[in-house]
């Protein structure tokens, strides 16, 4: 490393900071980890300090590595921005973009809809941390959240990108020839059912449904708990009892090939719409403004 180039080795150890080890930067970063490493030991060398613990399991800043982070980073910070508004003068979106999502988002966030996004803007790399719990985009320093309707911080520019969310209950034909299918809302609490525990805090979910006439969250016995959608989903497959199902969409080709029944029709109440929110400015980053796009462009009614 040159004395003449401080900036060098700054961009691998921001990487290192976020990524939380080498192996995750040099993935983001398309270099090897030993690229990685030796980048930070040149930074170290130059800068003859101690910039990260090292353990088997990653990294974590020294007391002067956190110095270093806090001291650079509101810097490295505007050069990015600095470099993206360059792209932008060239009508060319570039950049690393950083959001938080549901994980129930994962459907939307999909194999199509990104092979779209990258195809359409080749400059911009994309990260999504998947949370269940509301985060403030503006501390965590990410561009973006995904969230309910319901569930955003106030002050936030907010844009839809899906319909309500349509949910509903469903059970195996192996279930439901042992146990006859409820004929009422009361009669789910004599079947064993799938719930969901949500891992955030650690609540039981309580099914929403209505009977025409009155709206309910449903407590139901619980025979199998998961706090993953996807097993909740695979356990009703599996014939182990009825599960609420928080999209619609999740199961449509269980639904067609008659791998899952749907029980009670139209008793689940919709969940709100999903919607992306980012901090209310005047300057909205061209990389961010192009996944708005796409988002909007896919968004359509979910499939009944």
């Amino acid at each position: 490393m040159n004395r003449r180039d401080p900036l060098a080795g700054l961009h691998v150890f921001m990487a290192v900071v976020e990524a939380g080890n080498f192996t995750r930067a040099a993935a983001v970063l398309g270099v090897t980890p030993a690229a990685v490493s030796l980048a930070i030991n040149q930074l170290e060398s130059e800068l003859q300090a101690k910039l990260f613990n090292r353990t088997t399991r990653g990294v974590s800043l020294t007391q002067i590595g956190q110095g270093f982070h806090e001291g650079s980073e509101a810097g490295y910070r505007s050069l990015l921005q600095a470099r993206e508004a360059l792209g932008e003068t060239r009508g060319e979106p570039s950049g690393h973009l950083r959001i938080s999502a549901l994980h129930m988002a994962k459907h939307l966030i999909g194999a199509p809809l990104l092979e779209d996004f990258f195809q359409r803007y080749p400059g911009i790399t994309l990260e999504i941390r998947y949370d269940d719990q509301l985060v403030d985009i503006v501390k965590e320093q990410l561009d973006a959240g995904i969230r309910l309707a319901d569930a955003l911080h106030p002050g936030m520019h907010a844009v839809q990108i899906t319909p309500p969310l349509q949910c509903l209950l469903v059970a195996s034909p192996h279930y439901l020839a042992r146990h006859p299918a409820p004929r009422s809302l009361d009669e789910l609490r004599q079947h064993a059912c799938i719930r969901f525990r949500f891992p955030s805090n650690g609540q039981l979910h309580k099914w929403p449904l209505h009977d025409g006439r009155h709206e309910v969250k449903l407590d139901v016995p619980g025979r199998f708990i998961s706090t993953d959608t996807q097993a909740v989903i695979e356990a009703a497959r599996a014939g182990v009892g009825i599960a609420h199902v928080f999209i619609r969409e999740r199961v449509a080709a269980d639904l067609d090939s008659g791998q899952l029944v749907e029980v009670l029709p139209g008793s689940c109440q919709p969940l709100p719409a999903m919607w992306l929110y980012y901090a209310n400015r005047r300057h909205v980053p061209p990389k961010l403004r192009a996944l708005i796009e796409v988002l909007r462009d896919w968004k359509q009614p979910l499939p009944r």
